[in-house]
């Protein structure tokens, strides 16, 4: 890892302290002091010229006087001294440096500190944590670089944490000692070294098993897609506490940080792609990354569950349904294997109530435990108490749980059912059994469903989308047109976006474009009744000013309601024969500058801004994710046909999803948004009946 192009930043050998300092309560004393406090056997050189010598090390003016050239300087002084020391540093050849000042002047220049900081580093080859960072921990090395004090105990282990929120990096490893780390780090402003760097450092060390991260935006796309197609091939998993995804959230994130949050929806794409887990708060990540951590990967199959009380299993059953998890069904062979051992009145299931009394309990637990998860339908298993150190049948049902991991490869966990019990101490003995201990039904119920969706992932279709390629299924004067239209126009018709898509072989009903009454009577010769009449004048929502007529029966109706739309919007009007009658969903896409262009499926026509009811994805998709996509909307189930309605052909929906998501492929570059808003889906076919386009050139 020295080799790594990081090893200077995060596996120093030398390390330079300017600022260091013997005053109480200061950054300069808490950072030496850190440094040391697990065992770090490297060099230590405080920097500071009004001391001699500072906890029994010799004290240096200036980097200038140090015996050697560190690996590393740590800049603990206040931001106007920065740079002075950071043009020190490089000129001395120093690879790698932490800035925990903020590196804001009310004075500044122009261009302001941080980007002189971003330009001299990059050209001096530098690596740097922060600025307004919290530094890093190297537990395998026994390296703390930290601004403030935390207590000992940091537990080595698999994890490795990259947080752009100084107060998420410290909650875990400074409070949560189940918890094992090969790398913490509180990434700051990313002035040259970004979350991208940091997880290509920890996949590449070997005793990494999850990454976790929390961010609040990516400040190099490109990158991020590598190191997750990295982990992917690694089958590393990675889990997101992605913020910002919320408007106002979205809003605070570019406040604090400087930089753009993004659309959810881009990120929601990509983790889906890569098979990233996204977790909503802080203890479902503690739960999934301890359950991760483990060298036990699950079976196929579902969940087994062993509890101590029949009113905590019902619990469980009930939340578990709450977010669609499945229990396994057990073999009828193990079922006889468990009544055998369950004293009278239990019953032989899962979940399983296997408590009754105290008689043997130890040996009795295990023994059921070691049953009931090696099960071929378990893939992994939970004994779900309520543990708390110094209590005796605690620690005998703890026993009982490590005896039992000894007897299967599947994972086993202990969960207890209230997340504050006081376990810490049983909590490291089971860690150290290779158990995990979960606190929270909730937490530890979502950190098994991400990892059986993990093996799923990896076991189903991963490769199919991550290759997935644009075909050329038009021809390429098609593809060149439109780029060239794409690129000459701002604005383009309602029109031109039904004609691009029909040309790149999406449905579409047949339309026409008229300015008069001449042009109407003309179209209405090519079209079929009924027929759909809208304006096209510059109205994105054309119904919300009375523009659009529906089930026109014939030419006379045909006639009226062009008048009377011409004279109160304008002439440019639509003519559209109707689609049959279906259920309306949106197709749509952004193309995101540094992702690329992401589909966005959600309910169509009016109910897109009622229903929070949408997913994600990057382009192109194929047939499998499409399918996959529609089903987990909550509309696909009006796909199956209701009250008395037909079921929707599902082939042709994702025959029209899939050609979309090649074309945005294909002009990629030349457009920003694309939103077929509805394509009706009915028994007959799927047709796009709306589409508003947005040129890159509004950019």
């Amino acid at each position: 890892m020295k080799q790594h192009p990081m090893g200077s930043l995060l596996s120093p050998q030398s390390i330079a302290f300017v600022g260091a300092s013997d005053r109480a309560n200061s950054t300069g004393k808490a950072m030496l002091e850190m440094s040391q406090i697990d065992g770090f056997s490297g060099n230590i050189y405080p920097v500071n010229p009004r001391l001699t010598q500072l906890f029994d090390k010799p004290c240096y003016p200036n980097l200038a006087a140090l015996p050697e050239v560190p690996d590393h300087v740590v800049i603990g002084v206040a931001s106007r001294f920065v740079e002075t020391i950071l043009d020190q540093a490089i000129e001395l050849g120093v690879k790698a440096a932490t800035i925990f000042a903020s590196c804001h002047l009310d004075d500044d220049e122009n261009p302001n500190l941080p980007t002189r900081i971003t330009k001299k580093a990059a050209a001096a080859g530098m690596s740097i944590c922060g600025a307004n960072c919290m530094g890093f921990y190297s537990p395998t090395i026994g390296l703390r670089i930290a601004s403030a004090v935390s207590p000992k105990g940091l537990q080595k282990g698999g994890i490795a944490w990259i947080a752009q929120s100084g107060s998420a990096f410290s909650a875990l490893p400074n409070n949560d000692r189940r918890l094992g780390f090969t790398l913490a780090v509180s990434t700051g402003m990313e002035l040259v070294t970004t979350v991208v760097e940091y997880i290509d450092w920890a996949l590449r060390h070997p005793e990494t098993r999850v990454i976790g991260l929390f961010i609040e935006t990516i400040r190099d796309p490109t990158g991020f897609l590598r190191v997750l197609e990295m982990a992917r091939q690694l089958a590393i998993p990675v889990v997101v506490l992605k913020v910002g995804r919320t408007s106002k959230s979205a809003q605070m994130a570019v406040s604090h940080t400087g930089a753009l949050a993004g659309n959810d929806a881009v990120y929601e794409a990509v983790f889906r792609a890569y098979g990233v887990h996204r977790v909503r708060d802080m203890d479902e990540m503690a739960a999934t990354l301890a359950l991760f951590d483990t060298p036990r990967k699950p079976a196929l199959g579902q969940l087994g569950t062993i509890h101590d009380s029949g009113g905590e299993r019902e619990l469980i059953v009930d939340i578990a349904e709450d977010y669609g998890i499945e229990f396994a069904k057990l073999q009828s062979a193990t079922c006889s294997k468990l009544a055998a051992n369950l004293e009278a009145g239990l019953i032989a299931e899962n979940p399983l109530d296997a408590f009754g009394t105290h008689n043997d309990l130890e040996n009795r637990f295990a023994t059921l435990i070691e049953i009931l998860v090696n099960d071929p339908n378990v893939a992994i298993g939970l004994f779900m108490s309520n543990p708390r150190d110094g209590y005796e049948y605690a620690e005998s049902y703890c026993r009982a749980v490590m005896k039992a991991a000894k007897m299967t490869q599947k994972p086993l966990a202990i969960v207890s059912n209230y997340s504050m019990a006081d376990d810490r101490k049983l909590a490291i003995r089971l860690r150290k059994a290779g158990v995990p201990m979960l606190r929270g039904t909730r937490n530890a119920l979502l950190a098994v469903r991400h990892v059986i969706n993990d093996r799923h992932y990896r076991d189903f279709n991963s490769e199919s989308i991550i290759n997935n390629q644009a075909k050329a299924f038009v021809d390429q004067t098609i593809v060149k047109r439109w780029r060239s239209c794409l690129t000459k126009n701002q604005f383009i018709s309602e029109f031109d976006g039904l004609t691009m898509l029909s040309e790149f072989g999406i449905i579409t009903p047949k339309i026409a474009s008229v300015t008069s009454l001449d042009e109407l009577e003309a179209a209405l010769s090519i079209l079929d009744f009924p027929i759909v009449l809208k304006t096209a004048e510059n109205h994105h929502h054309k119904s919300d000013v009375g523009g659009v007529k529906l089930n026109i029966a014939d030419p006379s109706e045909a006639y009226a309601a062009y008048r009377e739309i011409s004279a109160r919007i304008g002439p440019k009007a639509l003519i559209m024969e109707m689609a049959p009658s279906g259920v309306e969903l949106s197709v749509g896409c952004v193309c995101d500058q540094g992702f690329g262009p992401i589909i966005i499926l959600s309910a169509g026509g009016v109910m897109i801004e009622f229903l929070a009811d949408k997913v994600a994805a990057l382009a192109p998709i194929n047939d499998v994710l499409a399918k996959a996509l529609i089903r987990e909307l909550r509309i696909s189930r009006l796909f199956a046909g209701y009250r008395g309605q037909p079921p929707a052909n599902e082939d042709a929906i994702i025959t029209q999803i899939v050609r979309f998501s090649q074309m945005v492929t294909l002009l990629d570059g030349v457009i920003s948004e694309i939103d077929i808003n509805p394509m009706i889906c009915g028994a007959d076919g799927s047709y796009a009946v709306d589409c508003l386009v947005v040129s890159s050139k509004l950019d």
